[in-house]
C-alpha cells in the first residue's frame, strides 16, 4: 500500500500536543498557560465522534475559541445535508454555503469529555434527527497516534513512505483489491518480532487495533490504540462475520456468539454451539457480562449497530474485553466485503487461506462478468404488512452483483440514497410499478416476511403485482433468507442471476424459481 504520511513516533509525541495555541499572528506558542491571559485563545484541537451509522466524520483538528470560560467548536462534517445542530436543547444553523459541507460552531463546557449533539440530516427521504457524541481533546493531551503528517510530495521512495509506529519499523501492507474501509500495516521491533497494525474506516479514522503474535509488548503506544494480545475467546455479535471466519477454519478461536443456535444458517456455526464449543453470550444490544467473564472473552466483534447501543460497547471495554466494530457493510463493491475476510485471516492466523477462498471467488465472479451483458432487467424487493415495497438501494452490494451477473438493476431512480447508508429503500406500489412493472425478472427477498412459494401467494400479497411483465411470463424468482448469512458466497449468487438471465438451467444455490 503507497504510503503518503508518517505517524509520528512516541518521542515526537512527547513534544506535541493535540491541541495547539495559536496567537494573533498565528504563529505557534509554546507555553499556554502564559498565553491564556489573552480575551481571547484560539486553538487548533482533536475531536472525536461516536454514534449515528458510523459513516459521518467530523474534520479533526478543529478550530477552538475560548473566551473566559466559554468555549465553542467549529465543526466541519463530512456531508452536506446536515441543516441544523442542538446541543442542550439549543438550534445552531448550518454556517456553510448550499453544496458545502455542512459547518457548526457550537459550545462545549469541558475538555476530554463526550458531550451529545443532536444533528438534522437530510440525506434520507425525510429529515432525521441522529444522536452524536462529540470529544474535543484538551492542550494537554499527547498526539493521538494516526495524527498523520503530510509529506512534502506524494512522489517519495520506498524509504521516505516507511511508516514509523513507536519504536517499531514498518515493513509492509496488506494487498487489497477492492476493500475501502481497512488496512493493515506490518511492522518489527528490533528484536525481529512482527506486529499487525489494524485500521478500521475511511476518512478520519475510526478505529486502531495492534496485534502483537505474542510478543512482548510494544512500548510508547498512544492511548487510543488497542493492543490486541490474545483473540481466542472471541465474543462474535457480528453475523456478517461467522461465515467468513468458518471459511477459513478459524471457528476455534470464537467461543462466545450473540446469535443462538436455532438461528444461524451457518452449518459449521450451529454445529459447533449444539456441541458447546461456542456458547450463545446475549445478543448485541443485552451481551451476558457474567458468562463473558467467566468463559475468559478477549475480543468482541461488533458490527455498526453496536453504536445505537453506545453503552454496551463501554462496558465491554471497562471489563477489559477490546472492541472491534467491522465496517464491511460500508464496501461499495460486494467484493469489497468478501476482502473483509483477509482481515480475519490477519486476526485469527488464517491468511493463507482467507487469500485461498478469496481468489477462488474473484475468479469465479470474473468469469460470469466475461460474459456478454443481457440487459434485462431484475427488480430485488420485498412487501411489507402494511403494503410497502422495499427494495435494494442501486449502489448496494446486492444491486450491484446483479450488474455483474450481466443484468440491469431496476429501480434505479431513487430519491436520496446517495448518501444513506441503509441498503434498503421502501416505496409506494405505486413508485414500484412505474419502475419495474415491465421488469424481465423478479426476485423476490423473503428476509422481511418470509418466502413464498407460489406466484398465487405473492400475488396475494399485492395484486397489482399480477401486471407485472416478469409474473405474466412466470420469471418469478425468490432469494433464500439464508443468504445474507452467508457473505462469502458472493460468486453463487452472481452465478445464480446469470443462469436465471441467460436460461442455463444450472443448479442454483440460494434462488428458486415460484411456480403457480
Amino acid at each position: 500500500m503507497k504510503k503518503i504520511r508518517i505517524i509520528i513516533a512516541a518521542a515526537l509525541a512527547m513534544s506535541l500536543t493535540a491541541c495547539s495555541f495559536f496567537n494573533k499572528d498565528n504563529s505557534i506558542e509554546n507555553d499556554i498557560e502564559a498565553s491564556s491571559q489573552e480575551a481571547v485563545n484560539e486553538y487548533s484541537c482533536q475531536v472525536s465522534l461516536e454514534g449515528g451509522s458510523g459513516r459521518a466524520t467530523v474534520e479533526s483538528p478543529a478550530k477552538v475559541v475560548v473566551e473566559g470560560d466559554n468555549k465553542t467548536v467549529r465543526l466541519v462534517w463530512s456531508s452536506s445535508n446536515y441543516d441544523y445542530m442542538v446541543v442542550d436543547g439549543k438550534h445552531y444553523d448550518n454556517e456553510a454555503v448550499p453544496g458545502k459541507n455542512s459547518v457548526f460552531t457550537i459550545p462545549f463546557d469541558s475538555y476530554d469529555e463526550a458531550f451529545t449533539v443532536i444533528g438534522d440530516t437530510t440525506a434520507m427521504s425525510t429529515p432525521h434527527e441522529i444522536e452524536y457524541l462529540i470529544t474535543v481533546y484538551s492542550p494537554s493531551k499527547g498526539v493521538l497516534i494516526g495524527q498523520s503528517v503530510p509529506l512534502e510530495s506524494e512522489e517519495k521512495s520506498s524509504e521516505d513512505e516507511a511508516v514509523v509506529l513507536g519504536d517499531l519499523k514498518y515493513i509492509d501492507s496488506l494487498k487489497l483489491q477492492y476493500a475501502t474501509q481497512f488496512t493493515v500495516d506490518y511492522y518489527e521491533d528490533e528484536a525481529g518480532n512482527n506486529f499487525s497494525f489494524i485500521t478500521i474506516g475511511s476518512e478520519g479514522t475510526k478505529q486502531y487495533f495492534l496485534y502483537g503474535n505474542g510478543s512482548s509488548k510494544v512500548v510508547g503506544l498512544s492511548s487510543n490504540i488497542t493492543t490486541l494480545e490474545s483473540v481466542d475467546k472471541t465474543y462474535l455479535i457480528s453475523t456478517s462475520v461467522m461465515d467468513l471466519v468458518s471459511s477459513i477454519d478459524g471457528l476455534n478461536y470464537v467461543r462466545l456468539s450473540g446469535t443462538d443456535s436455532k438461528d444461524w444458517y451457518i452449518d459449521e456455526a450451529k454445529k459447533k454451539m449444539k456441541q458447546g464449543d461456542i456458547l450463545y453470550a446475549g445478543k448485541y444490544s443485552a451481551p451476558d457480562y457474567e458468562l463473558l467473564l467467566t468463559e475468559g472473552c478477549n475480543f468482541a466483534i461488533e458490527n455498526t449497530m453496536i453504536y445505537h447501543k453506545p453503552s454496551v460497547k463501554e462496558k465491554l471495554e471497562s471489563l477489559g474485553i477490546p472492541v472491534m466494530v467491522e465496517y464491511s457493510s460500508y464496501e461499495k463493491s460486494p467484493l469489497g466485503r468478501l476482502e473483509w475476510i483477509k482481515l480475519y485471516g490477519v486476526l485469527y492466523n488464517r491468511l493463507d487461506k482467507a487469500n485461498e477462498v478469496f481468489e477462488a471467488q474473484v475468479d469465479r465472479v470474473g468469469k460470469v462478468e466475461s460474459k456478454t451483458n443481457t440487459g434485462l432487467k431484475v427488480a430485488v424487493f420485498s412487501i411489507t404488512s402494511n403494503g410497502q415495497v422495499v427494495v435494494r438501494r442501486p449502489g448496494d452490494y446486492i444491486s450491484t452483483m446483479v450488474e455483474m451477473a450481466s443484468g440491469k438493476y431496476v429501480p434505479a431512480n431513487l430519491k436520496n440514497t446517495d448518501d444513506n447508508v441503509i441498503s434498503t429503500v421502501k416505496i409506494t406500489m405505486e413508485d414500484f410499478y412505474m419502475q419495474a412493472s415491465d421488469a424481465d425478472i423478479l426476485i423476490y427477498n423473503s428476509t422481511i416476511q418470509g418466502e413464498v412459494s407460489s406466484i398465487q401467494e405473492l400475488v396475494a400479497r399485492a395484486e397489482i403485482l399480477g401486471d407485472f411483465k416478469a409474473v405474466k411470463d412466470n420469471k418469478v424468482y425468490c432469494l433464500e433468507k439464508s443468504y445474507f448469512q452467508r457473505t462469502g458466497d458472493v460468486a453463487e449468487l452472481i452465478e445464480d442471476i446469470n443462469n436465471i438471465l441467460v436460461d442455463e438451467n444450472e443448479p442454483l444455490s440460494f434462488i428458486y424459481h415460484i411456480e403457480d
